[in-house]
């Protein structure tokens, strides 16, 4: 019987290993993908301090580390409690219910101040039963909201603390990091001084969010024996994970390589009233009943998105103060959109609204699908323009005077001088026109023919030319708004017309109109001219009782606005009295000879 042929098999090899003393010797880092080595290691034997807020950021930063860490002999310390504990480590892809999923040598425990004790005390007291009891001598120490162990007010108390901190890491020679936020300065009491506090450690950072982004700020950093200080790099979230890393300028495969400003930065809530009549709604939008409840949803998002419903000028100062509140306290990142509905919103009402915090407003009839595309362009955006403190002042600046149409000179100049001032919180824009008659017109006859029904659009006459004022305007639509107003072609009443569309050149013609007036007072034309209608928006307010009511021509009277109503129709006609035009160099010729006498007035039919 044959044998089997017997082969020989080459010699196995073991797989190569890291040698002993490296891996015990191996250093930890922070979790922040793309940070060089020389500012992502702990150094051994070294305290490291990272000042940081509450935030999506920092639970990233310490947990992402803690999670790595915790799979080597590492110490995890925190003062949440044991299921927030559990629950923060699983959200960031460590779940220790699962068996063998901490290393050996690894503990997790909750830190809690000892009554009757001084914090700093305490902690190097619970440090020492760790390194004592658990045998974590030479292991790194991750300490999350130790606020509470410092004596934050006194400066050299404080330095003592630092010190000893690092003596004990020498000691021990353990990397330690610190994640705290320090108290606010209280009110006029200059902020701590923390220089003295990690002046012996070997890093430290702040983390904090800075014009809707997360910044890294390195005050110093040490790495064997080079130290790097000055470093400001911008920071964004993994998409589709709670994982920093470094944002670069560009990318050069799929944008989500790019980043997120937050983890909810995919998150839009929207309010039921700005989709009620859409068929189809994202299944990952989140709707709420209305704007009030939308915004008390976001106030807690860093930069989800966020649509109000506009409904109209009735909930105008509502929905202001519901976009002023949620910028101020969301911050930069969070995107605000309104979208109008069945009214469409007023150009200098959108102006306030983007001046207030929202990012932009959708117009009236705009597609659904236009309105999403919008929104995704927004996605990575941060709000820049300064924000008003008072959304007040702001509102009282687009919102005028509700008089309209002729007023006299002295109330024409005091109304106009008081809506530019109100209006450069928010560089709204307005004209101001000087209209000079035509020799064969008269006054009453430019100004029957100029019928002005939006609030705060005004007229008045000088001497020899027609005023008139339009409350945010722009230069661009003034020959449209001309033919809305005027209701007789303008070339049969005026010679021309002088623009003025920036305040400065305002101010100035109205200072000039005010010395002609001084000097040769125009008479009053509203008791021949019709009564103005109510600007749309006041008529429904208005009681039959107000309507009867004379409105004040003096300026300083209170609640003086405008002479824009008829009086009785009792009242005993006026004659119109001649004005003796102004001339406008040594060869102009009056338009009529003044007379002594009173001139009749025309027939009313």
């Amino acid at each position: 019987m044959n044998d089997a042929v017997r082969t020989s098999a080459p010699p196995r090899t073991a797989p190569p290993r890291t040698p002993l003393t490296a891996r015990l010797h191996a250093r930890a880092t922070l979790a922040i993908e793309g940070l060089a080595p020389a500012l992502a290691t702990l150094a051994p034997g070294r305290a490291h301090v990272v000042y940081a807020r509450p935030s999506p950021a920092r639970d990233a930063l310490f947990w992402q580390t803690a999670a790595a860490a915790l799979r080597g002999p590492a110490c995890v310390l925190s003062t949440r409690d044991a299921g927030n504990i559990a629950g923060a480590l699983r959200e960031h892809g460590l779940d220790i219910e699962v068996n063998r999923a901490l290393h050996a040598r690894a503990n997790l425990c909750a830190l809690r101040p000892a009554a009757g004790r001084t914090g700093i005390d305490a902690l190097i007291e619970a440090l020492d039963a760790l390194v004592e009891q658990c045998g974590a001598r030479g292991t790194t120490f991750l300490i999350e909201g130790a606020e509470a162990f410092f004596n934050w007010h006194d400066a050299a108390a404080l330095a003592h603390e630092g010190v000893r901190l690092c003596e004990w890491c020498a000691d021990e020679r353990c990397a330690l990091l610190l994640v705290i936020a320090p108290p606010a300065a209280a009110e006029g009491q200059p902020a701590p001084d923390l220089h003295g506090f990690h002046g012996r450690f070997a890093g430290a950072v702040q983390l904090s969010q800075q014009q809707g982004q997360y910044t890294w700020e390195v005050a110093f950093w040490r790495d064997n024996q080079a130290v790097v200080a000055g470093e400001v790099l911008r920071l964004r979230f993994a998409p589709n994970e709670h994982r920093l890393l470094v944002a670069s300028d560009t990318y050069s495969d799929a944008i989500e390589k790019a980043g997120m400003l937050a983890p909810d930065e995919q998150r839009v809530i929207v309010s039921r009233e700005a989709v009620l009549r859409e068929r189809y709604i994202p299944e990952d939008w989140r709707v709420v009943d209305s704007n009030e409840a939308a915004v008390a949803t976001a106030s807690k998002s860093v930069a989800a998105t966020v649509v109000l419903h506009y409904a109209g000028m009735r909930d105008l100062e509502n929905l202001v103060g519901q976009v002023h509140r949620l910028r101020r306290s969301a911050g930069r990142a969070l995107k605000i959109v309104i979208r109008e509905d069945r009214e469409a919103m007023r150009q200098h009402y959108e102006l306030l609204m983007l001046n207030l915090g929202a990012n932009a407003v959708v117009a009236q009839r705009t597609p659904f699908a236009r309105m999403q595309a919008m929104i995704d362009g927004l996605q990575g955006q941060v709000f820049s323009r300064p924000i008003l403190a008072d959304y007040h002042n702001a509102l009282s600046a687009v919102l005028t005077t509700t008089a309209s149409g002729y007023v006299t000179a002295s109330t024409f100049i005091a109304l106009v001088r008081d809506a530019v001032e109100r209006s450069r919180m928010i560089r709204l824009p307005h004209v101001l026109l000087e209209l000079p008659l035509l020799p064969e017109v008269a006054h009453i006859d430019a100004l029957r023919a100029c019928q002005m029904s939006r609030a705060g659009d005004l007229c008045t006459a000088g001497s020899d030319s027609v005023y008139a004022f339009f409350f945010a305007c722009r230069m661009d639509d003034v020959d449209a708004v001309c033919q809305r107003v005027f209701k007789r072609p303008m070339a049969d009443l005026f010679q021309g017309d002088l623009r003025s569309g920036d305040n400065e050149s305002i101010a100035a013609e109205l200072a000039r109109f005010e010395a002609e007036i001084a000097a040769l007072p125009p008479p009053d034309y509203s008791t021949w001219l019709p009564a103005q209608p109510m600007p749309r928006g006041q008529a429904e307010d208005a009681s039959p009782g107000a309507l009867a009511q004379p409105v004040p021509a003096d300026p300083a009277a209170p609640g003086a606005t405008a002479l824009s109503i008829a009086p009785a129709r009792e009242a005993a006609p006026v004659t119109l009295p001649l004005m003796a035009p102004r001339r406008a160099g040594p060869g102009a010729a009056p338009r009529a000879l003044p007379e002594h006498h009173p001139v009749p007035l025309k027939r009313q039919d």
